[in-house]
C-alpha cells in the first residue's frame, strides 16, 4: 500500500489499524503506565499503536518521522539477549 503520513493520517481510525496490521513492519513493543504500545514501519514513516491495558482497547494510533522519538523504544531493549 502506497500512501504518505499525512494521507495515512487522514483515514478512518479502523482502516488505520487495518492497514498497519496489513501491511506494516512491526519493529519493537513495550509497556508502561498501563499501556502497552507497538512501534511499526508503514512507507517511510512510523506508527505506534498504543492499547490501554486496563480497559483492555486500541486507545490511539500516532504517527511520527522524528527519531528522537524511538528513545522509550530503544531503551526498553534488554541489550544483553540480543548478545547472547
Amino acid at each position: 500500500m502506497e500512501i504518505d503520513r499525512q494521507q495515512y493520517d487522514k483515514l478512518p481510525f479502523a482502516i488505520r489499524t487495518g492497514a498497519l496490521i496489513l501491511w506494516g513492519t512491526q519493529l519493537v513493543s513495550y509497556s508502561r503506565s498501563g499501556f502497552f504500545r507497538q512501534l511499526y514501519s508503514f512507507n517511510g514513516f512510523f506508527v505506534e499503536m498504543c492499547f490501554d491495558e486496563q480497559q483492555e482497547r486500541l486507545a490511539c494510533i500516532c504517527t511520527f518521522s522524528d527519531t528522537r522519538q524511538l528513545e522509550p523504544y530503544i531503551s526498553s531493549i534488554n541489550w544483553q539477549d540480543m548478545m547472547a
